[in-house]
């Protein structure tokens, strides 16, 4: 390893390690959209493409600094089927990330709007449960995470955030038949977020 490459390391770990003072916690419950979505992942009613109602929640630690870390969960209930069919009888898409977050210092923004932008990996999950149990999907996908949006405080504790976010999968985890060719499956979701900062 050349001394550049450990400086880089060092510099690095010594940034992530460091804990300002006034360093918070913020919870966000979310609520979104999802669209563009593509996949391999049989898909029996060809829904996956339409735009879904996302829940989740989001819990990150901000200084003031720019850097930041993050976890991103969120539930897609009825990916995979249409409001009027009768192929498939449950299924949803889960993600897990962890991640990085890249924001304006606050000594830029104060608690007013401030920009971020994030990318994290982790897991996606599809599940689907088609009518007469043929062709079931449950997988665990590597995938990733990337986008922005803002952050902006309405009082001392509470605020809201808007987040763009783009999900794609890099790669299947198990052995189940459930695509043509190695599975694959992005999307991306809109959402906005009530936050709560905690002490």
């Amino acid at each position: 390893m050349t001394l550049t490459r450990r400086s880089l390391i060092v510099a690095l770990v010594a940034v992530l390690l460091a804990r300002p003072a006034s360093a918070d916690w913020l919870v966000m419950p979310l609520l979104g959209l999802t669209f563009g979505a593509d996949t391999n992942v049989i898909d029996l009613e060809d829904a996956s493409g339409l735009s879904k109602t996302t829940y989740g929640v989001g819990v990150s630690w901000m200084g003031r600094g720019i850097l930041g870390i993050e976890a991103d969960f969120n539930y897609v209930p009825g990916f995979f089927q249409r409001d009027r069919t009768d192929l498939v009888q449950s299924s949803r898409v889960h993600t897990l990330m962890g991640g990085v977050i890249v924001a304006a210092p606050l000594s830029w923004s104060g608690y007013g709007l401030r920009p971020y932008a994030a990318g994290g990996f982790g897991l996606i999950h599809p599940k689907l449960e088609d009518v007469l149990g043929l062709l079931p999907v449950d997988e665990n996908l590597a995938g990733f995470s990337v986008g922005g949006g803002a952050i902006g405080f309405v009082s001392d504790r509470s605020g809201v955030r808007f987040d763009l976010r783009y999900y794609r999968s890099v790669s299947g985890l198990g052995d189940d038949p459930i695509s043509i060719g190695s599975p694959r499956l992005s999307f991306w979701r809109g959402s906005v977020a009530l936050v709560v900062k905690l002490d």
